[in-house]
Order: structure tokens, then sequence, then C-alpha cells
């Protein structure tokens, strides 16, 4: 476990004899393993088997949603708020890296202390200047750095999609293939995931006004601004996928109808021939041609010279294009 203390002045780390010192100014951060449920210290006075029971409760809840195989386009983990006491908050955000690997950011919170489950990516020497900076003035300032950190991550996987869905209209309008509708959908349900993760986490964004703190701050004005401005992408990268998916359609419809039209054309084309050798393959002993030493070439030059005016019909009237 790692102890800091956080104030105006900065980020310093805490020593075990000063782990029991009052709080005057600033907050405690206590950092510990990813699964070091049980190194949670005491934080609600007195009260350390209900603790245990929220704590032991939790774990179980996030072991299910783990052992649990999630389709693309699912929630592997759900955002979520609670309020374990009066000053107690348990919070749990579901951030995205780079290839799309879901990871909790979780974390205690009371006025004074701040509990996080993991790193989570967090870099120390981030934190300590957003403190000497004055950001980081109590555990709400830290929950709503993690949370403007997770929307910046869901931007970023929304631009991604974007720059997916232009290489794949790009082939679409250059010609259509089967592959790029499985591409299509793929898209599709990362998009809708990534509404789903938003909208629960605005839920989540939304009731951390209620926790008691000194003063509204501005990095929760931030986040709330972030919060709706993610969201408002993430329904315009969504329609924009509903665009490609037609556009994918109208392009194999199109396709269709031009095979069905080369289709037509030479079956039109192929129809008097195929009437002249129905009849000169007739079985009677008087036909023109039938014993005429040129009477074959004569069929072939019937036969060309019906076809070119067929051709030259269709080519004036356009039918051709």
């Amino acid at each position: 476990m790692e102890a800091f203390y956080i104030n105006s002045q900065g980020m310093k780390i805490i020593q075990e004899s000063e782990l029991q010192s009052e709080v005057e100014d600033g907050f405690r951060l206590f950092v510990l393993g990813l699964e070091a449920w049980d190194q949670v210290p005491l934080l609600w006075t007195d009260h350390l088997e209900q603790q245990l029971d929220w704590i032991e409760r939790l774990r179980e809840r996030d072991a299910v949603e783990l052992s649990e195989p999630a389709k693309e386009g699912a929630l592997a983990f759900h955002p979520r708020f609670e309020r374990l006491s009066m000053n107690v908050h348990y919070m749990c955000f579901r951030d995205i890296d780079e290839q799309r690997n879901e990871r909790p950011i979780r974390c205690f919170l009371t006025s004074k202390v701040c509990v996080l489950l993991g790193w989570n990516g967090a870099d120390q020497e981030r934190l300590s200047e957003w403190a000497g900076r004055g950001i980081l003035t109590n555990p709400l300032e830290l929950a709503c750095a993690f949370g403007l950190r997770v929307l910046r991550h869901h931007q970023n996987q929304l631009e991604s999609i974007e720059d997916q869905m232009d290489v794949i209209e790009e082939q679409i309008l250059t010609a259509s293939r089967a592959w790029q509708l499985k591409q299509i959908i793929s898209l599709h349900r990362q998009v809708l995931g990534l509404k789903r993760s938003i909208n629960a986490h605005q839920s989540v964004f939304g009731r951390l006004k209620n926790i008691e703190k000194p003063e509204y701050g501005d990095l929760q004005e931030e986040l709330n601004f972030e919060m709706q401005r993610v969201i408002n992408n993430a329904h315009q990268t969504h329609e924009m996928i509903e665009s490609l998916r037609a556009a994918y359609q109208a392009a194999v419809d199109n396709r269709a109808n031009d095979i069905m039209k080369v289709l037509t054309l030479v079956a039109t084309i192929i129809l008097p021939i195929t009437l002249l050798t129905g009849y000169f393959g007739m079985n009677f002993e008087f036909m023109p041609f039938i014993h005429h030493p040129y009477g074959i070439w004569g069929f072939y030059g019937l036969s060309a010279t019906i076809f070119l005016i067929v051709v030259l019909y269709f080519w004036k009237k356009k039918w051709l294009e």
C-alpha cells in the first residue's frame, strides 16, 4: 500500500508514523493493489464490520461481472456510484486503452480520504503537478480528474472508429464487397458499446454533485461539459455508422441492378437470334436457305445484321451506358 498527502503545496509520501495524524488542509490518497480489497483502511469510524460487509459485496459483484464473457459492444464492467454511508462513497469507472481493453477504476471517497485500487495508468508526477497548481483540493476533484481521463479515452475510441469509417467508405465507393458489411456491423457494435458506457458514466457523474464538499470544483464543471461533448460525439458517430451502412446497401443494390441490366441486355440482344435458330431448326423439307450451298453464311449474316441493329438501337437510346 502506498500513502500520499495532497494539498495546495503538492503531493508527498506519508510515512507509516504519520498515518494516524489529523489532516487539516488537503486529503490523504491510498493506492492499493488491483485486487487488494482487504487492505482498504477504515473509512467509517467504529463500523469495521459494516465496512467489511460492503467490501465483500462489492468484490463478489465485480468478480461475477469479470467472469461473464462479454460480447462485442457489451460492457464487461458497469460504471456505478454507491453511497455506502453518510460520508463514504464507492465509484467504479470503465476505462478503455488503445487496444479497446476494458479496465475498472475503483475508488472509495470520504471528505478527507481517497482509496484507489491500483494506479490504473495514472501518472504520479501528473497528480503531483496538479496538486501543486491547486487543482486537487479534495478527493472529489481527484475522482473528477479520473473521470475526465476516462472520457478522453472514450473520445479517442470514437475518433478511431471515424477513421476506420472513412477507409471503408472509400472502399465502398471504389468497389463494394461482402466483408465490408461485417466491418460496418462490428463498428456499429463498438459505437453502441461506447454509447452504453457513456450513458452509464453520465449517471455516475451526475450523482457526484450529491457528495458534500467545501465548494463546487472547477474540475466537476469541466467534467460535466466534457460529458455532454462526448455524448454528442457518440450520437454523431452512431448516425455516421448508420449512414455508412445505408451507403453500403445502396452500393450493393446498384451493383445488383447493373448485373441485372447486363443480363437483360444480353438476353434481349440474343432473343432474335434464338428465334432464327429455332425457326431454321424445325424439321421441314421446304425452307429458305436449307438447300442453298451458302445458306449457312446467309443465316450468319442475317443474325449479325439483327445483332448490330439491336445494339445500335440500344446505343441510340443510351441503354448501354
